[in-house]
């Protein structure tokens, strides 16, 4: 009887992307370091993929490269690269060069992202706004029952949907960057929350978020939602309560 030994499967895995606008490795390793000391528990060991498109002149790629690792950042790919001496230069550090669609480079090489901040693992903010009105587009049915929790004990990985129908969520794990939790009821996550939470799916407003390590990309009840960029630092890691109030999305410390 044969036993299977590896196994070849697609998964969709999302990733925080750098962009540099600057070649000098000192002042690179100074803006990182700046980021990291806002949210140190967040960037710890994080793996990023490093985008070098909008630098016009030439890179010091082995340079910037352990300026970056020694912020204590790890490096798993390089895009936006079409000059040959640079990607030898990568590829000598051991770093894959990811490619994008072909036909859209140029585009990408003209445009100067102004909502760069908002897009989050290539998720816009249109198409953010657009998940959350697909799933509180039913308007609250004052007449539902509510069915028992929905508990998982699992780590909920990138690219993920969990769904807890007419309940509340109870997430017993860490839940990963691009993961995605809906519920018509209250979602709780006793884990690291890095994803997304939409509470209230259904409309109702009263519904809260619980989480006992906060990093979350979005965070939504009924519609109402915030992104990452607009959640305090002082919130970040930290047991948090996230709720309604006149109309305006709060969070609270657990603590």
């Amino acid at each position: 009887m044969l036993t299977k030994i590896i196994k070849f499967k697609q998964n969709n895995f999302s990733f925080y992307v750098i962009y540099l606008y600057n070649n000098q490795p000192e002042l690179i390793f100074n803006a990182i370091k700046k980021k990291i000391n806002h949210s140190p528990i967040f960037f710890k060991k994080i793996s990023v993929i490093i985008n070098i498109n909008y630098i016009k002149n030439e890179i010091n790629w082995e340079k910037v490269y352990n300026a970056i690792i020694s912020t204590g950042i790890n490096i798993i790919g390089v895009s936006g690269c079409n000059n040959k001496n640079i990607i030898k230069s990568i590829n000598n550090t051991g770093i894959p060069i990811l490619f994008t669609n072909n036909k859209n480079n140029k585009k990408i090489q003209n445009n100067d992202f102004k909502d760069q901040k908002k897009n989050i693992h290539n998720i816009t903010q249109k198409s953010i706004i657009k998940i959350i009105k697909e799933k509180s587009s039913l308007s609250l049915n004052k007449n539902f029952t509510y069915n028992k929790s929905k508990i998982i004990y699992n780590p909920i990985r990138s690219g993920q949907q969990i769904y807890a129908y007419n309940s509340d969520l109870i997430i017993i794990n860490n839940v990963s960057t691009g993961a995605e939790l809906i519920a018509d009821g209250n979602i709780h996550v006793y884990g690291f929350m890095r994803g997304k939470a939409l509470s209230g799916a259904n409309g109702d407003k009263n519904c809260q978020i619980f989480c006992t390590q906060l990093f979350a990309e979005l965070l939504s009840i009924a519609g109402e939602y915030l992104l990452q960029d607009q959640i305090p630092n002082n919130f970040l890691g930290k047991s948090s309560r996230i709720y309604l109030k006149n109309k305006v999305l709060t969070i609270k410390s657990c603590n």
